[in-house]
């Protein structure tokens, strides 16, 4: 189980690395691609987070999840829910 903190601090890290903004000008509550990532590097972004947490979403999380910090809430409560995410 990851908690919600620790994916959105992994989520900050990525996007700053991905746009070069500063991890503490990361807004965790605005949407992923108003920090400036295009459609590749959000593709890239849920892959990336995919392979860190070790499982595959049902289609993109990023539509139903848009920000940082409810994606975050998302993995946490899947992990505590012990639901597939096959």
């Amino acid at each position: 189980m990851v908690a919600a903190e620790a994916v959105q601090q992994w989520l900050v890290t990525r996007v700053s690395e991905l746009t070069g903004i500063p991890p503490h000008e990361v807004d965790v509550e605005a949407p992923i691609e108003r920090a400036g990532l295009d459609s590749i590097q959000m593709l890239v972004l849920t892959a990336d987070l995919e392979n860190w947490l070790g499982f595959r979403f049902r289609g993109d999380p990023l539509d139903e999840f848009p920000t940082i910090a409810a994606l975050a809430r998302f993995v946490a409560a899947q992990g505590r829910e012990g639901r597939s995410r096959n």
